[in-house]
């Protein structure tokens, strides 16, 4: 099956209809801002607000990562390891910053790698890594109609593909301060809240920062 984030947004949407939600509020993370996004502009009837939290696809990767296919992902997702999962994380979501407390969520993803089913695992990864590179939802922010939320911290340097260009190419990658900028000003009717000091995940390293801003919005 091909990954999409039209069936991502799809499956959503069925799971909203059968239990009776008509209106929604979106918020999404990481990948999920993808989903949320697509998701946003598949059914604007239904969605009163959008959040986004750190969300990857605020730039167009394939324009600076050379086309790696499904096959190529598999076999880089076989060789992770805890070391490498670890090492992602520090240099991508914390900006070379480490804390004890992160380790847990490098246990969730290494303690993968040891089922046997990991291939699995793997296989669909790599699905999900050529959805991102090949259907960008950057260039239709401007067409968002919900009032939206952006939640950005400012040390995330997330970008995928980092491995697979050359060091000059790899520090325009991830820049979140610049990426959250351009992207509160491609839609329409967005707010920016700015977390300094904070990476990937702002739900976790600085709760109080960001379920503050959220409330509010929510409440307008």
């Amino acid at each position: 099956m091909q990954y999409t984030f039209q069936l991502l947004a799809t499956n959503t949407k069925a799971l909203l209809d059968s239990i009776g939600i008509k209106k929604t509020s979106v918020l999404g993370h990481s990948m999920g801002g993808m989903v949320a996004t697509r998701f946003t502009l598949m059914f604007p009837d239904i969605v009163d607000k959008f959040i986004l939290v750190n969300p990857i696809g605020l730039e167009d990767w394939k324009l600076k990562v050379p086309y790696t296919g499904v096959d190529k992902w598999y076999q880089q997702e076989l060789k992770k390891s805890y070391k490498g999962i670890k090492n992602y994380m520090k240099e991508s979501y914390y900006d070379g910053k480490w804390k004890p407390e992160y380790d847990e969520w490098v246990n969730i993803l290494a303690g993968w790698t040891l089922s046997p089913e990991y291939p699995l695992v793997a296989w669909n990864s790599a699905l999900t890594y050529d959805m991102i590179f090949t259907q960008p939802v950057v260039y239709e922010f401007p067409q968002v109609k919900a009032p939206t939320l952006l939640i950005i911290g400012q040390r995330d340097r997330t970008a995928l593909g980092k491995n697979l260009v050359s060091e000059e190419v790899r520090q325009t990658m991830g820049r979140y301060p610049e990426l959250g900028r351009k992207t509160k000003e491609a839609i329409p009717n967005a707010e920016l809240v700015e977390i300094d000091g904070i990476g990937h995940l702002p739900h976790i390293e600085a709760y109080d920062k960001f379920i503050k801003p959220l409330l509010q919005f929510m409440k307008k």
